[in-house]
């Protein structure tokens, strides 16, 4: 897509043509094919002002000529459409320590994927050579940018906090300093935000502007949608929901990892149902649902349950979203758990919002990184460095 990645903001009128570029991007996604005319309308800009703004994403591909439309008398329209073959980036994701790099379309549609374990004494070297595995083995155009999917909160400096794998970088910037190394402008985001996006563009929340996100994984976070908009908060911290206290008089919090999310993320089931001496379960939600019918299963199943439930209705009471969507291994429980967490957040929630569970898996993360929500307001957005 056209460049929104410098270092300042930009000015003036370069500052009202990336608007409009936006603006005309994001028209065609949503509503292409049209018109120059019905692009005119979408947009709310006089024709002429969109003329050379077309005529250049026409030249660079992000834009194609399909065919013509229905004439009203005169001539017949030539109809725009929006082109998502014609750029390619980088999606970079962590869980736990293990890495994953897609290369994706402006659609979000995989070009081919790698995975790599991540040092967490010295994280950069294996990001930097997992990315070049990507761009190297694309069978897509060159990916021109990186968007990496931080599992914890990075700062406006780029620094990330919260986020265990990534601790030993301190306070270094990770967007610039990984900018530098691979060559490429990198934008940085929360996770569970991009899946969120993800989810509200093409999956289970396509048609609400008021949502949370719960995302159980290595940890437990949550999104927030009020009005369509990320809801950040002051320094980007909004939806930490791991380090929610277990009741008065609220613990203070260790390291990257709270005290809820320590035991209601997949890595703590795993551990409660392994026990002391036990192996750990590979897929320790999906055994929840499977041994529902063993007594000391089904009362760790519960408990799971309720503490889900729990997060779900303290962000209902703070925020009203009209849905609640279940995201990453919560969905491993089934139907069944899902409609006793429905039971429990409609007894609880002043305002009962819908729950459900989240419908576009893994892709949701990829459809997320390439949403103009990302493009237009990304937490970082660094160039490496000339």
């Amino acid at each position: 897509m056209p460049d929104t990645t410098g270092r300042s903001a930009p000015t003036g009128n370069e500052a009202l043509r990336r608007i409009r570029t936006d603006a005309v991007l994001a028209a065609l996604r949503e509503h292409g094919p049209v018109s120059r005319t019905g692009l005119a309308d979408l947009t709310g800009y006089r024709p002429s002002s969109l003329t050379e703004i077309v005529r250049d994403l026409m030249g660079s591909g992000h834009v194609l000529q399909v065919g013509t439309g229905d004439s009203s008398g005169g001539r017949r329209p030539r109809l725009l459409a929006f082109n998502p073959a014609a750029e390619t980036l980088v999606v970079v994701s962590l869980e736990g320590d293990q890495a994953r790099a897609a290369v994706v379309d402006l659609a979000g549609e995989p070009y081919g994927e790698h995975t790599r374990r991540i040092d967490a004494a010295d994280p950069f070297t294996g990001l930097v050579a997992l990315i070049g595995e990507a761009v190297a083995g694309s069978t897509g155009p060159v990916p021109g940018r990186v968007v990496f999917s931080v599992p914890g909160v990075a700062t406006v400096e780029g620094a990330v906090t919260l986020s265990p794998v990534l601790r030993a970088l301190g306070d270094d910037s990770l967007t610039s300093t990984l900018a530098d190394r691979v060559g490429l402008p990198v934008r940085t985001e929360n996770d569970v935000n991009l899946v969120a996006l993800g989810e509200r563009e093409q999956g289970a929340a396509a048609d609400v502007d008021d949502l949370v996100l719960i995302y159980v994984g290595y940890g437990v976070g949550a999104a927030l949608v009020t009005g369509g908009a990320l809801c950040r908060g002051a320094a980007g911290f909004a939806g930490e929901i791991g380090f929610l206290p277990a009741g008065p008089p609220p613990e203070p919090h260790e390291g990257g990892r709270g005290r809820f999310e320590q035991r209601w993320s997949v890595p703590g089931i795993a551990a409660a149902l392994a026990g002391p001496d036990g192996p750990a379960p590979a897929d320790p939600v999906g055994e929840l649902a499977r041994r529902a019918g063993e007594p000391e299963v089904a009362t760790l199943r519960r408990s799971v349950i309720e503490a889900w439930a729990y997060a779900a209705i303290v962000c209902s009471c703070v925020v009203n979203p009209a849905r609640v969507v279940y995201a990453g291994a919560a969905v491993r429980l089934g139907e069944p758990g899902l409609a006793e967490l429905r039971a429990l957040v409609a007894a609880s929630a002043p305002s009962a919002p819908e729950v459900m569970f989240a419908e576009l898996g893994a892709r949701a993360l990829h459809v997320g990184a390439v949403s103009p929500a990302v493009s237009s307001s990304a937490v970082v957005a660094t160039r490496p460095t000339p």
